[in-house]
């Protein structure tokens, strides 16, 4: 199933400005002020002002790319920049009697709460993810929101999924994450072959290759669902 992301891309920019009281160009800025540079760092930010994981990633992309959007050409950007102008801007300020005051910028919807707390020794073994330390996290967290009883434990190498009887494991690196479980290949051409781990038997049968917030779509969490029942 092929996903346009440029139609995402568009319709996300369009509505920044409605939904946080910024534009595009005023969130490059506000990155750009914080002096961050570390990616990590950007995301974890921007997730304090309110984005949740993935479009907190897709605008620190969008700042390493200098401002520019990943997937929209020159006539993308001049179409979203007419949707996202609520008003035509006034060529003299009206008469004085006809001052209204201004509504604040509405802020940024909050974050929600993290269902998926984690304790000591997976943020530990998390490490090993390093760039893709917030994807992993992310991808916890919507594993326990989509199978409220999902249980983490660390496993020598892995992070073992249960819910009440084990059937997925994460196994963090710092290219790839790998989360192993028995698809049954349900996921069509996303679906691969397990991997031995460190020549030893991979503790299911098949993996996803993950190093993308964009891949944790609703055929993620479809084959996530699929898994946990079998």
């Amino acid at each position: 199933m092929s996903t346009d992301y440029a139609e995402k891309e568009r319709d996300f920019i369009a509505g920044l400005h409605e939904d946080t009281g910024r534009d595009l160009a005023g969130w490059m800025a506000a990155i750009s002020e914080s002096g961050l540079k570390e990616r990590n760092a950007i995301i974890d930010w921007l997730r304090h002002q309110g984005f949740q994981f993935a479009k907190a990633s897709w605008l620190e992309r969008i700042h390493h790319n200098g401002g520019r959007l990943i997937y929209a050409d020159v006539g993308d950007v001049a179409k979203i920049a007419r949707r996202s102008l609520s008003t035509p801007v006034p060529t003299e300020p009206p008469p004085a009697r006809d001052l209204v005051a201004s509504p604040e910028p509405s802020s940024p919807k909050p974050a929600p709460p993290d269902p998926a707390p984690l304790d000591s020794d997976i943020r530990r073994l998390l490490l090993e993810a390093k760039g893709l330390r917030p994807l992993a996290e992310h991808i916890l967290r919507e594993v326990k929101r989509v199978v409220p009883n999902a249980e983490f434990a660390v496993t020598n190498a892995f992070i073992l999924i249960s819910a009440p009887a084990p059937f997925a494991a994460l196994l963090p690196g710092s290219k790839k994450l790998r989360l192993y479980a028995n698809f049954a290949l349900a996921g069509g051409n996303r679906i691969m072959v397990a991997d031995a781990v460190n020549k030893a038997m991979p503790p299911f049968p098949e993996m996803l290759l993950l190093d993308d917030a964009r891949s944790i779509d609703e055929e993620f969490l479809r084959l996530i669902r699929a898994a946990a029942k079998r």
